[in-house]
């Protein structure tokens, strides 16, 4: 600020330079003008009228004053990302990015704010970002998105969380290459424990990018996305049941709940932990009838969760039972089949029989003809056996709680290497 003042000074000096100091002419207090003095070029003392002063300091102040209040009058080269920029496939790495990727985007930048704008799917998006750190809310199609930029140097640092059915952050990293042909912006999208990564570059309208322009900005290559580790359809996983299941009291759309008994490897990995969740549910519960009808019924598998959280759905059946089910699956179809305990028929129907021939001997005894009585004793003792039978072992299906049924995937399940991190405490 002095050594303004003092340029604005020797300046009107200049214009004045036959006015020599007052004060060496003897001159009183009350009859000096008001002014000031200044040195000139050749050290000789000057007077400058006050008003001259004046004026010259009041430029200064206000130039001052200006840039102090409009520190973004001129934006900074660096830091201005305004034009037009189509997406250069060539250079951009977006395999693993799974959101709408711009192919365009029209960048205006102003004092405070930058204004972008594209087309997604035919339509035409605007948005923008507040350059003090304001957080900017704005739509882009049923998503909602709250963004907050920051600058670190000449790059800007955008953070965005976005509400959606399933909510994800956006983290990108804007920068421009160096003759400002070209603009990167470094993408992280984070869901859940799931992180991808990608890089859009972008070639402003009208350049074209070589090669030898692309390096100034050239970073390591983004980790490829990690592959997939798959439980193949087919796979058998033995389950164990919380909560039994018995065609006399099971309804249908009643829940089931299991556990893997077992943990599920795939190339020597634990994919699917013991203790992982699956959820049923009963669509067939048929009782079994007083005479032929067997108990009948069908529990389809719908989701398996790991001990993480992470879920995945499928429609799956039934192979097979351990010895403590009542009943018979059929592997193909899924269903159990309840049978009756046919260790008990022939013994109740033998009772009945012996039962139905004493009593029948002694009614043909007072009749006067005993064997007759005891053969149609044991006929109607036989039949009231076989009866108590039908009615007493109903052939329902039972899967009590505890026993282990196994259950086929229909499908294949994928699963990335960061969703199976898993907790070692049980």
């Amino acid at each position: 600020m002095k050594a303004l003042v003092g340029q604005a000074f020797r300046a009107e000096a200049r214009r004045w330079p036959g006015r020599a100091d007052p004060t060496r002419r003897g001159m009183q207090s009350s009859d000096r003008p008001l002014a000031a003095v200044a040195r000139s070029a050749t050290g000789r003392a000057v007077v400058v009228p006050c008003e001259k002063v004046l004026r010259a300091t009041l430029v200064v102040l206000g130039a001052l004053v200006f840039g102090s209040l409009h520190p973004l009058a001129a934006i900074d080269a660096a830091r201005d990302f305004s034009g037009r920029w189509i997406l250069d496939s060539a250079f951009s790495n977006t395999q693993a990015l799974f959101e709408p990727i711009e192919q365009t985007l029209t960048v205006t930048q102003q004092d405070g704010s930058i204004q972008c704008s594209t087309l997604l799917h035919g339509a035409s998006f605007t948005w923008s970002y507040a350059l003090n750190r304001d957080e900017t809310t704005y739509r882009l199609g049923e998503e909602s998105r709250n963004s907050v930029v920051k600058w670190e140097g000449s790059v800007l640092l955008v953070n965005t969380l976005v509400s959606a059915p399933q909510n994800y952050t956006v983290m990108d990293r804007w920068t421009l290459s160096r003759d400002h042909s070209r603009l990167a912006i470094e993408r992280q999208i984070v869901r859940g424990s799931t992180q991808l990564e990608g890089t859009l570059v972008f070639r402003r309208e009208g350049s074209m990018i070589s090669s030898n322009a692309a390096a100034p900005l050239s970073r390591p290559a983004p980790p490829a996305a990690p592959a997939e580790i798959t439980v193949a359809a087919g796979t058998r996983i033995p389950l164990t049941l919380r909560n039994g299941v018995d065609t006399k009291y099971s309804h249908e759309g009643d829940r089931v709940y299991l556990e893997t008994a077992y943990p599920i490897t795939v190339d020597g990995r634990i994919v699917i932990p013991p203790g992982s969740s699956v959820n049923a549910t009963i669509t067939t519960s048929k009782a079994a009838g007083t005479l032929q009808r067997k108990g009948e019924l069908y529990i389809r598998f719908d989701s398996l969760t790991l001990p993480n959280g992470v879920t995945r759905d499928f429609r799956s059946r039934m192979t097979s039972a351990d010895s403590s089910a009542t009943g018979k699956v059929d592997p193909k179809e899924g269903t159990v089949t309840g049978e009756r305990d046919k260790a008990d028929t022939p013994r109740t129907t033998a009772e009945g029989a012996g039962i139905g021939t004493g009593v029948g001997g002694l009614a043909g005894a007072a009749a006067g003809s005993p064997a007759k009585g005891a053969g149609i004793g044991a006929a109607a003792g036989a039949a009231a056996g076989l009866a108590s039978v039908l009615i007493k072992h109903k052939p329902d299906a039972k899967l009590p709680a505890g026993s282990t049924v196994e259950m086929v995937l229909d499908r294949d399940l994928h699963y990335l290497p960061t969703e199976l991190k898993f907790s070692t405490s049980r």
